[in-house]
């Protein structure tokens, strides 16, 4: 792990998972599509499947790279809170808190919808000043990676539990409110 000594990280654990043998094995069969229609030769076969081998070769390695990356992405010291950027971007990207500008913590829950079905997923936002917890809305659309506000998405795949990072938060700022509102609103059917 690449944490600083004295800091609390959070950092992805590496495990397989559903989802990452069904992306790994899609993005296998795209590539392999691809260099069926550049070894097919003709011109506009060439070109699709350059293009091809190129988007899922590359895409496929960007998200591993993060997935493996044993760098932090959250990290909690004495003198703030850091969102590191995720690989490739450069740290210079990385989102720093101080604490005296964090006004609370809130860890909530967002249905968030893809094509024709939706996802309840677990944020935990480090608020300034009068910033809202939101949560409590219905579906919205997915997020942008490269959203700036200050959070993280809650996954399985943390190496420290959710209540570990608010333990954390407590211990360094005992005063700080703290919100949870992962309770869900009925679904409609």
């Amino acid at each position: 792990m690449n944490a600083r000594p004295g800091v609390f990280a959070v950092v992805n654990r590496r495990r397989i998972t559903s989802q990452g043998v069904w992306l790994t094995a899609a993005c296998l069969v795209f590539i392999s599509i691809g260099v069926a229609l550049v070894l097919r030769g003709g011109p506009a076969d060439v070109l699709i499947g350059a293009v091809t081998v190129v988007l899922f070769a590359g895409g496929g390695l960007l998200v591993a790279g993060r997935r493996l990356s044993r760098r932090p992405f959250l990290e909690l010291d004495s003198s703030g809170v850091r969102l590191l950027a995720p690989w490739p971007r450069r740290p210079s990207d990385d989102i720093f808190l101080p604490w005296d500008e964090v006004a609370s913590v809130c860890l909530c829950r967002r249905s968030v919808a893809y094509a024709d079905h939706t996802h309840d997923l677990d944020y935990l936002h480090f608020l300034a000043g009068d910033e809202k917890c939101e949560g409590e809305r219905g579906p919205v659309p997915p997020p942008s990676p490269w959203t700036v506000r200050p959070g993280a998405a809650v996954r399985s795949s943390w190496d420290r539990s959710v209540e570990e990072v608010l333990a954390e938060v407590h211990r360094l700022r005992p005063a700080l409110p703290i919100t949870d509102r992962r309770t869900a609103p009925p679904r409609k059917r």
